[in-house]
């Protein structure tokens, strides 16, 4: 058991520039339905509110497995996915999304990692021009 099996306390933080108020929200309703993170129970999920540039989610959670490199991209990527997509969208569409997005690096989606220890990471949302098109 190595110490990615800890509980994870992550920090998603999404740029106005990039990210309206309605996706966010609609990511945190997502989740809040699913109850869970790729698979991982949730253990609390906080919508921290804003500042002037950024909007705040924070998610704790338990992983069942170790997150590698890998999975902490495709589970960043995830979110991203549920923030963008848009309301209403067929499975045919979110599959179409879903590789949209899962086929770029994190660099070409705007997205950063920022993590602190074996526990605790930001994960950042720059946003890109052309994430959907």
């Amino acid at each position: 058991m190595g110490d990615t099996m800890k509980r994870q306390t992550w920090h998603f933080l999404f740029y106005k520039s990039a990210f309206t108020k309605t996706q966010i929200d609609q990511l945190l309703a997502y989740l809040k339905q699913q109850q869970n993170f790729g698979g991982f129970p949730i253990v609390e999920l906080i919508g921290d509110g804003d500042s002037s540039d950024i909007r705040f989610v924070t998610m704790i959670f338990d992983p069942l497995s170790p997150i590698n490199a890998r999975l902490q991209s495709e589970m960043a990527k995830f979110m991203l996915m549920h923030a963008i997509r848009p309301d209403g969208n067929t499975a045919e569409a979110d599959m179409r999304l879903y590789g949209r997005v899962m086929g770029r690096s994190d660099t070409e989606l705007g997205i950063e990692f920022q993590r602190y220890d074996d526990q605790n990471m930001d994960v950042i949302y720059w946003g890109q021009h052309n994430s959907t098109h």
